[in-house]
């Protein structure tokens, strides 16, 4: 299980999270909403210990880190003057090049397996990035709006790319997103953060679905509850 209590973060002494405490468990997904600059990228951030500057703890089965851990970004982050299969290579833990291939294939990525990055279109990108992220069996997968550049139709195939990823693998994962479709679609839970200084001002359990009428009831039900919830607030 992955426990966060943040009790705070702060930039230049200005109050940026306070009081953000929640726990996830193994094939749970949950996601996070909150206006721009909030600090949702920051939580992230803290999560991977990438920044240990906050006052609190993170920890996952009460260890202070997390060794086996996923992460997709809002960018690639693939390496250009290497191979789609050389990318996975490079951060496979046993080097398994059958199994390389065979996450490759399922992706849809087996005729471009060698080929270059610059070679390939957005979505093919984060195909190889799924599979990337999923190589090495991760206990904790961090998603920071993985698919936020994408044309609509490209970014629901993936969606469900990767949902059918996290269904076989299932750890735990956390979603950064602006979109409430989106996590209606993949999540177990969302929690809405307010504005500077962040905080959990709502929890939304789930039953996660891409069917698109059931997801339009749900938001629009949100939404009819709390109008600025997307913009930080319950009034």
């Amino acid at each position: 299980m992955l426990k966060v209590n943040l009790q705070s973060k702060s930039f230049k002494k200005q109050n940026i999270l306070e009081n953000i405490n929640f726990d996830v468990k193994s094939s749970e997904i949950t996601s996070i909403i909150g206006p721009s600059g909030c600090g949702k990228t920051t939580l992230l951030r803290i999560i991977a210990s990438l920044d240990e500057n906050y006052i609190g703890s993170v920890s996952f089965n009460d260890n202070d880190s997390i060794e086996n851990l996923g992460f997709i970004f809002q960018d690639s982050r693939l390496l250009p003057w290497l191979s789609v299969k050389e990318n996975i290579l490079l951060v496979s833990k046993n080097k398994d090049e059958k199994k390389i291939e065979e996450l490759l294939c399922i992706v849809g990525l087996k005729e471009h397996m060698y080929s270059y990055i610059k070679e390939l279109s957005g979505g093919m990108k984060r195909r190889v990035s799924i599979v990337r992220a999923f190589i090495n069996s991760p206990d904790v997968l961090l998603l920071d709006e993985p698919f936020i550049s994408l044309d609509q139709p490209t970014a629901q195939v993936l969606r469900k790319l990767f949902f059918k990823f996290f269904s076989d693998y299932s750890p735990i994962g956390l979603f950064v997103t602006h979109d409430l479709d989106e996590a209606l679609a993949i999540s177990s839970r969302i929690l809405f953060l307010s504005s500077n200084p962040s905080t959990i001002i709502y929890e939304y359990k789930n039953e996660p679905t891409f069917d698109k009428v059931e997801i339009a009831l749900k938001r629009d039900k949100i939404l009819g509850d709390y109008p600025s919830i997307l913009s930080g607030s319950l009034s």
